[in-house]
């Protein structure tokens, strides 16, 4: 009898590569972490909102160049301009 060869070993090996490779991507992207911000417990539920807003707001760093860039941003950052506020806050509230 003569020896059979064929292309079915080569077909196989394919289809179960493929198989493996659909099951590793639905295994990758079910477990893939939620890009939800989750609710911080240590800020009062009034602030919640503004917490949110400013957590979907911030630039994700994804490389050294955005780490620089979000450096240079919070040096550039006016801190005395919240010092301002309050006090003109603090001084119209003293007069009632």
């Amino acid at each position: 009898m003569k020896k059979q060869k064929g292309f079915i070993q080569i077909i196989l090996i394919v289809l179960v590569a493929l198989i493996l490779a659909g099951v590793g991507a639905v295994y990758y992207f079910a477990n893939k972490p939620s890009a939800l911000i989750p609710e911080n417990t240590s800020i009062a539920s009034e602030y919640q909102a503004d917490y949110l807003q400013g957590a979907q707001g911030a630039t994700s760093i994804k490389r050294g160049a955005d780490l620089n860039k979000a450096s240079s941003e919070l040096d550039s950052a006016d801190l005395t301009q919240i010092d301002k506020d309050l006090n003109a806050l603090s001084a119209d509230s003293s007069s009632f």
